[in-house]
């Protein structure tokens, strides 16, 4: 019964307009002219999933949401290093590089990744207790 009602519901999920009544062929066709490239990330995805992907990637990348581009291509840059991913580690150091950012930013966004997954590892390899770790670092910026 679970499996008839996810079915459903997922089903009923509306695709964002942006991609809901183009074919797989059609969206390839329109990331190659969007970024006068075939990107082998849509040409490798699957055709039944692509409108969906095409849309989310459509609205990350439209560059209109909270963070600026500057700052989600450092981000991505930050987290493909970690990962980690060539492909998209290249892809995010040029596009933070084409949204301004400057390579000391660049270098700063790297060192600061692999700065969190150093004390990450320290803490999950010692043991440290979770719940002290959160009410001490709730103390710490309880004044702010």
């Amino acid at each position: 019964m679970k499996t008839f009602f996810a079915a459903v519901f997922l089903t009923t999920l509306a695709i964002p307009a942006i991609a809901q009544d183009k074919s797989a062929a059609d969206i390839r066709a329109e990331a190659k002219e969007a970024f006068g490239a075939a990107l082998p990330e849509i040409e490798n995805y699957p055709d039944s999933m692509l409108p969906g992907a095409w849309a989310w990637m459509n609205d990350v990348e439209d560059g209109k949401g909270a963070l600026d581009a500057k700052t989600m291509q450092l981000i991505g840059l930050a987290v493909a290093a970690q990962i980690p991913c060539q492909y998209c580690t290249h892809y995010h150091h040029k596009a933070a590089l084409a949204a301004g950012a400057s390579e000391q930013e660049i270098a700063e966004a790297a060192a600061i990744a692999g700065y969190v997954r150093n004390w990450s590892a320290v803490l999950y390899g010692t043991g440290a207790d979770l719940e002290d770790y959160k009410t001490m670092v709730d103390g710490l910026f309880s004044s702010q």
